[in-house]
Order: C-alpha cells, then sequence, then structure tokens
C-alpha cells in the first residue's frame, strides 16, 4: 500500500507550522518552497486541512496558515482523513467473484481475504489515531515555535 504523497505533504505542513519561530504563520508559497511542490497544488492540501479545523487561514499583508489547535490533539489519522476522506480503504476489486461466477470454488478463500483486509483497515485506522504529530517533534520546539522556516529558505535561496 503506497500512502498519497497529499497526506505525507499534509504531515508535514502541520509540523512546519506548528515548529515556526513564534508561531508566525506562514504563506501558501514559503511552504510550497519548503515541500519542493508547486503553490497550486499545496493550495489544494491547505483547504482540505483548513476545512478539518486542523489549520486556519489569515488573509492579509502579514497572513498565512497557522495550526488550528495542539499538536498534541492531531493525529496523523485527523490528516489522513481530511485529506483523504474518511476511509482507511484497502478494498478489494471482487475480482474473485467474477472468475468463480459458477462455483463455489473460491467463495471459502474470497471471504478469508476479505475478513483480512477488514482487519488490516481497522488495524492501520487504529494505528494511525494512536500517533499524536507531537511524537514527531520536540515539545520545546513546538510549544515555543522555534524555527524560522523563512530564514533558513532565504539561506538556501543564496546558496543556490
Amino acid at each position: 500500500m503506497i500512502i498519497n504523497h497529499c497526506v505525507e505533504q499534509g504531515i508535514y505542513v502541520v509540523l512546519i507550522l506548528s515548529l515556526e519561530k513564534d508561531h508566525r504563520p506562514l504563506r501558501s508559497t514559503t511552504l510550497s518552497s519548503i515541500l519542493y511542490v508547486s503553490d497550486s497544488y499545496l493550495k489544494k492540501i491547505l483547504r482540505k486541512l483548513v476545512l478539518a479545523d486542523i489549520i486556519v487561514s489569515n488573509p492579509g499583508k502579514d497572513g498565512g496558515f497557522q495550526v488550528a489547535r495542539s499538536i498534541e490533539e492531531i493525529s496523523v489519522y485527523d490528516i489522513y482523513s481530511a485529506l483523504e476522506g474518511e476511509k482507511c480503504d484497502l478494498k478489494m476489486s471482487g475480482i474473485g467473484s467474477r472468475i468463480f461466477v459458477y462455483g463455489k470454488e473460491f467463495a471459502l478463500g474470497e471471504e478469508k481475504v476479505v475478513s483480512a483486509f477488514e482487519r488490516a483497515n481497522a488495524s492501520f485506522c487504529d494505528e494511525l489515531r494512536k500517533l499524536k504529530l507531537s511524537e514527531l517533534a520536540s515539545k520545546e520546539h513546538y510549544q515555543y515555535g522555534t524555527v524560522d522556516f523563512e530564514a533558513r529558505m532565504n539561506e538556501l535561496k543564496k546558496i543556490l
């Protein structure tokens, strides 16, 4: 199973915003530069995170995006469900029932596989719910906002 890139990027957006110096808002252009993705693409992710009340958008000259609540309250599942929908989708296509339409040669096997996928779905979602974003960063850094990402990006631009 491959997790969609937007989920991974969503996790890092929220981490970046939680670590930003003094919790200042960051513009989408800064975030897209940090993540090396197009601004238009990232705005779609940001919009979904705003709608899920994970981040907030502050309009204006000094505006940008900020975390809506403590990352101690935000799980990886919150981001996953905001970007992928509330599904932990490991579904089968049902091809077995089309192949073995006249008999029960595969029926028991298919039931076992479907049951295994259902259990895997439940475990997958449970594990994502357990993992809070606060476990991915130092409490001191996310509590006080100690990383100046804009300064880092400006330094990087000078080098390149």
